[in-house]
């Protein structure tokens, strides 16, 4: 039998590991692993649309206007170089992953795949946007059309999902929710997650490149707050440069995880941490979630946007509310550590859960079945 054509549609290069955080190559490698035979549509060994208005802008760097004329003919174009590659390789199905803009313009009668972790309601919300009302409009419109013409709506949290139905009136029988999985080019072994962990000092891992948003202060006042009961601690900080110092806080700017020394510099970090501590004010569906996860490493986090999908409270770590402190965050560690069995069971079962629900195998596994339960 031959393998079903489907085309993967987006305007950024999903084949650069850097584009989405990693996220669309990640897809498109889950994809490509199935039976499936992949048609790359768009240019993605080119560099992205989105990096090319991003390149036009004007040197006061103001903000793009969504619905200016220059958007609309740049995604016009894009969308007529994907109409002559679906006449001249036609396909059977669609996968048009964070491709609203791009979904806007293209005509088709092929069944259409969406994926998001968010929706435009709920991003406007978490975000800081420089937008006027009209570009509101405009990207609310490209919202609305694209959640109305696709076959299905894959979000990765309820969250989205729920937004979906109620703020765009989608249909809740074209809905599936399926969580994403860690950036990884290796996964760690089993048996190398699992070994026991030394417990002093207990490191705290931090990544992120937005201190404020990412809640970079109240992990520093976890920190803080351990020293003070007498627990031999230290905080390592990864992504960004915070704007404290501190003798038991090491700060990493930057590490590429493109490169394999720098990559595996990371991994040690995710190896000898206790607990990667995360209280992020807004986000959707943070993938490094998953990878501390793969690691064996618990969470500590916030209860907000797409983590409750992600995260079991007291399975593959602890979600707490948003007005929760430093010290709160402190006092739970300990709790955590005064029981060394229940510690590792923790572990355990944060790797069972990166197992069994966040890798991208389990991903492409449940679309392979959406793309198979679609075209027969």
């Amino acid at each position: 039998m031959p393998h079903q054509r489907v085309g993967f549609l987006s305007s950024q290069n999903y084949l650069d590991r850097n584009a989405f955080s990693g996220t669309l190559y990640s897809m498109y490698r889950a994809l490509k692993a199935r039976e499936l035979q992949i048609v790359e549509l768009g240019k993605p060994h080119k560099p992205s649309l989105w990096h090319k208005l991003l390149g036009r802008l004007p040197k006061n760097n103001a903000p793009i206007k969504f619905g200016s004329q220059r958007f609309i003919l740049e995604y016009t174009q894009f969308a007529y170089q994907v109409q002559k590659q679906l006449l001249k390789t036609p396909c059977d199905l669609i996968v048009a992953p964070v491709a609203s803009e791009e979904l806007t313009f293209i005509q088709t009668n092929k069944p259409i795949i969406y994926f998001s972790d968010v929706t435009f309601n709920l991003y406007k919300q978490y975000y800081p946007l420089k937008l006027n009302q009209e570009e509101i409009e405009w990207k609310e419109r490209q919202e609305k059309i694209a959640i109305a013409q696709s076959t299905k709506l894959v979000y990765s949290s309820e969250w989205a999902a729920n937004s979906a139905i109620q703020d765009y009136q989608a249909d809740t029988a074209k809905i599936e929710i399926i969580p994403l999985g860690a950036n990884l080019d290796e996964i760690p072994l089993v048996k190398t997650v699992l070994s026991p962990r030394k417990h002093s000092p207990c490191r705290l891992l931090f990544i992120g490149k937005n201190w404020q948003r990412k809640g970079g202060d109240i992990a520093f006042e976890a920190l803080v707050s351990l020293l003070e009961m007498g627990v031999e601690a230290e905080l390592v900080v990864i992504g960004t440069v915070p704007p404290v110092q501190h003798e038991k806080l090491t700060v990493i700017p930057y590490l590429n995880k493109n490169v394999p020394q720098q990559r595996q510099k990371l991994n040690e970090f995710f190896f000898t941490s206790l607990f990667f501590i995360f209280p992020t004010r807004a986000d959707c569906s943070p993938i490094v979630i998953c990878e501390a996860n793969a690691f064996g490493l618990p969470v500590l986090t916030t209860d907000v946007g797409g983590i409750p999908t992600i995260v079991k409270n007291g399975k593959n770590g602890y979600m707490l509310s948003l007005s929760a402190s430093g010290k709160d965050y402190a006092n739970l560690i300990t709790q955590i550590l005064s029981d060394q069995s229940s510690y590792q069971q923790l572990v355990y079962d944060c790797r069972k859960e990166y197992d069994e629900r966040l890798n991208w195998d389990k991903w492409g596994e449940r679309m392979y079945q959406i793309i198979l339960d679609i075209l027969n």
